[in-house]
């Protein structure tokens, strides 16, 4: 599997945690750039988000999670298309 594949692969998962940090990225799958890797997954059609948590001592986390796009997302998307000339549903 190429890294693009381990990360969906592993976001994926419905048992247990499936958000992943690039900090754990890097070392479960030894990827030096998680965030290219997440920009092509999302180029791909794929809907990653992006949260940030802050721990008790006061730090910062952020991970990612696979996600379903609401309908303002969609449509956001379907009016870029049609502005662009691309008919969608022909």
């Amino acid at each position: 599997m190429n890294a693009k594949q381990k990360i969906l692969s592993y976001l994926s998962k419905t048992s247990g945690y499936n958000t992943l940090t690039v900090k754990q990225a890097q070392k479960m799958f030894k990827i030096k750039n998680v965030g290219a890797r997440i920009d092509e997954l999302r180029k791909d059609g794929y809907s990653i988000y992006t949260n940030t948590r802050k721990l008790a001592d006061g730090r910062k986390v952020t991970f990612y999670r696979l996600g379903t796009p609401s309908k303002k997302v969609v449509s956001a998307g379907f009016q870029v298309l049609r502005s662009m000339g691309v008919n969608t549903f022909a």
